[in-house]
């Protein structure tokens, strides 16, 4: 007999609302949603941590402050507090510089020096978002890694709907690794992006 997939509760479908805001930026689906998850189950740690990334994109550091104080009571061991825990210090002038420096070595070639860097910033916990697009498209760039960051910048874009940047990217990575296939399935792959393969770009 065939697995029977559980349907996806009233709380995984309006994280997912939350997603796909944040990928949109439509500011308003995020506090739509997030509205309704503190009334279902403020004390989430994924609820948290969305709460706390929405204040950050508003400038209100002391609220973010307190919703991540907050999130290493609730839970100091989970991925959201520790993605958390580094999306906060990308917000400080010392996180952004070293931010900076990564992306530097990340496209003037040397990709291996930006994934240590970028590994020393985060901690061992890339955060969520178009943070961690850009980390695993960089892993991409080292030959050794590649099928490690496709399979995760997938996971991303299976979590992460409507990212249409992270959905060209991963065709294009997928169309280089002779995984064409996969590369022509993938949600947003544009023509353009099939033409640009059929010629063997």
């Amino acid at each position: 007999m065939p697995m029977v997939e559980a349907a996806p509760t009233a709380q995984q479908q309006l994280l997912e609302q939350v997603r796909l805001g944040e990928a949109t930026h439509r500011e308003d689906l995020v506090q739509q949603s997030l509205y309704r998850l503190e009334l279902i189950d403020p004390n989430n740690p994924d609820v948290v941590a969305a709460r706390f990334r929405s204040l950050l994109r508003q400038g209100d550091i002391d609220g973010a402050q307190k919703q991540l104080d907050r999130l290493s009571q609730l839970a100091p061991s989970s991925n959201a507090y520790k993605s958390s825990r580094t999306t906060m210090l990308l917000s400080t002038p010392d996180g952004r510089q070293a931010l900076q420096q990564a992306r530097l070595q990340a496209t003037t070639g040397h990709a291996e020096e930006a994934v240590a860097s970028y590994n020393k910033l985060f901690n061992g916990a890339p955060p969520e978002g178009d943070i961690a697009v850009e980390y695993w498209s960089t892993v991409a760039k080292i030959p050794a890694r590649r099928g490690e960051a496709i399979n995760q910048l997938k996971r991303i874009n299976a979590d992460t709907p409507g990212n249409t940047g992270l959905q060209n990217n991963l065709a294009l990575l997928l169309f280089s690794s002779d995984r064409r296939d996969e590369g022509f399935c993938r949600p947003g792959t544009d023509g353009e992006i099939k033409r640009r393969a059929r010629r063997g770009l």
